[in-house]
């Protein structure tokens, strides 16, 4: 018989875990959201029963999913462990992709089984979100005795489980900052970039989108290494001048992450093997002139 789901805090992940589970015959017991309109939209959509009190949610549940925001996990674990919401045998689960198991310490001591699963995956809307997570490779970071058990949850959600020690989570999560968020600063900076020159608005993504594409599939088919193109993988100095040249003139505000990308990338060319160290000892000087 499958384990009856407690979920604390249902915004988007929350409510599409809720969702998936049930599709694959879980019980969800119990939800609780801090505002009535919350707990009435996942409702309709996964149903359980409604509470604005988190350890009364807690209570009904074999397993407990901590799916509030980041800075809130361990507030809420230290209340619903105050107020007697865990108890022996329980499993209790965050979805955090940065924080330790330390922030559901409370729920153990209350005699839980604490672990964390984390979806690789940016979440828009709730529908995206039950769209996406089958398929996601989720981060797993748990004891030995529970790993099996938090292997085949993921698996129940359609997820790919990987291992993630404790220790790890920040660098594991600071990775996936840069591959996402940060590959977001980079269009905006690339959009500003087009703009500056005369692009229209409407037009300063859509005229470098074939590229952006071109490029995913590249890294797909052969990795980061075998999809670098451009002038640092020729080895052309002369082209960075140029661009380092007038970036500083119009652009100056960009030329430093101009300089940091430009270094790691000499690196990839390296790897790669189509430039020596000589020509690499140039490329690097260049990026780290005085700004």
């Amino acid at each position: 018989m499958k384990e009856k789901i407690a979920i604390i805090g249902v915004g988007k992940v929350g409510t599409a875990v809720g969702f998936l589970l049930k599709e694959k015959g879980y019980t969800i017991a119990s939800i609780c959201a801090r505002h009535q309109e919350s707990l009435d939209k996942a409702h309709d959509l996964i149903g359980g029963e409604p509470f604005l009190d988190a350890a009364e949610a807690s209570k009904k549940g074999d397993v407990v999913l901590l799916t509030t925001g980041d800075d809130q996990i361990q507030k809420v674990c230290g209340e619903i462990a105050a107020k007697g919401g865990f108890c022996q045998g329980q499993k209790v689960i965050h979805m955090s992709g940065a924080s330790s198991l330390d922030v559901l310490k409370s729920a153990q001591e209350s005699g839980a089984e604490i672990l964390s699963i984390h979806p690789l995956q940016a979440f828009a809307t709730i529908s995206g979100a039950i769209e996406q997570l089958p398929g996601t490779v989720f981060g797993v970071t748990a004891d030995e005795n529970v790993i099996e058990w938090a292997y085949n949850f993921v698996e129940e959600l359609g997820g790919r489980p990987i291992y993630i020690q404790d220790d790890q989570k920040l660098i594991y999560h600071a990775a996936a900052c840069v591959v996402s968020n940060f590959f977001v600063t980079l269009m905006w900076i690339g959009k500003k970039m087009a703009m500056h020159v005369g692009m229209p608005d409407e037009m300063a993504l859509d005229a470098y989108w074939p590229l952006v594409k071109g490029t995913f599939k590249n890294i797909e088919e052969n990795g980061p290494v075998g999809a670098l193109t451009g002038p640092i993988v020729r080895g052309d100095v002369e082209t960075i001048k140029g661009h380092r040249k007038k970036i500083a003139e119009e652009l100056r505000e960009l030329l430093e992450v101009y300089d940091v990308l430009g270094r790691h990338t000499v690196e990839v060319a390296l790897e790669k093997g189509t430039i020596n160290s000589e020509i690499a000892e140039n490329l690097m000087r260049q990026f780290e002139k005085a700004h």
